[in-house]
């Protein structure tokens, strides 16, 4: 059933007559299986990342900020996933919490039909609502689709990490390789996580120091 989701996109495909309709909801632990095959699809291309292998869903769930990862599935089958996006923080530094880099992945066999697209807006609607104010997207600069992708979505470039890791498999194996940064800032919030941990605890020291009343 369709019930339950989140978003139904209807997009052209390249400006030609044929239209591609899917859907977007939120991630579902049985999804996992399906998520790790486009994973390791997207690997075989060489300019997907530098891991050589797809995380275990522990792992997964572990590293990535949930309330983020949605997938996108067929329009009249929900259970068929064919392309996910997720974020990950940056740092667990509390001060850096609302900066996430994204991860956008799509089943090979529906590229063209502008599910990547689909999926990046709901990531950044997603992240505005909850109190993100940044993205970032670390691209390889061969992977040019998703560098254009991202700068469609008002993504621009910061800065490159030159030799940043040294590639394991692949094509490019025993290459270093250079990742490109790419960011989106997102409305300000009007508090950060840190600012109420510093209210909370300062407050906490001020009742500390306080004399006993007699």
């Amino acid at each position: 059933p369709v019930a339950h989701v989140a978003l139904i996109g209807t997009y052209p495909d390249n400006g030609s007559m044929t239209k591609s309709n899917f859907a977007i909801r939120a991630f579902r632990a049985e999804d996992y299986p399906q998520i790790q095959d486009i994973y390791e699809q997207g690997l075989v291309t060489g300019n997907a990342s530098y891991e050589h292998r797809p995380l275990t869903l522990e792992e997964f769930i572990d590293g990535k900020n949930m309330d983020t990862v949605f997938v996108a599935v067929e329009l009249h089958d929900e259970s068929k996933v064919i392309g996910w996006v997720s974020g990950a923080p940056i740092s667990q530094r509390p001060v850096l919490a609302g900066v996430l880099e994204d991860s956008i992945y799509v089943d090979p066999e529906a590229h063209g039909r502008r599910i990547a697209s689909g999926l990046l807006d709901k990531f950044i609607e997603v992240c505005q609502e909850l109190g993100m104010w940044a993205i970032h997207s670390w691209i390889f600069p061969e992977n040019e689709g998703s560098v254009k992708l991202h700068v469609s979505r008002g993504f621009e470039e910061v800065g490159t990490y030159k030799h940043l890791a040294k590639m394991t498999y692949g094509p490019r194996a025993g290459e270093w390789r250079d990742t490109v940064v790419y960011q989106k800032l997102l409305p300000k919030p009007e508090k950060v996580t840190a600012e109420e941990e510093f209210e909370t605890t300062a407050s906490e020291r001020i009742k500390a120091q306080r004399p006993l009343q007699s």
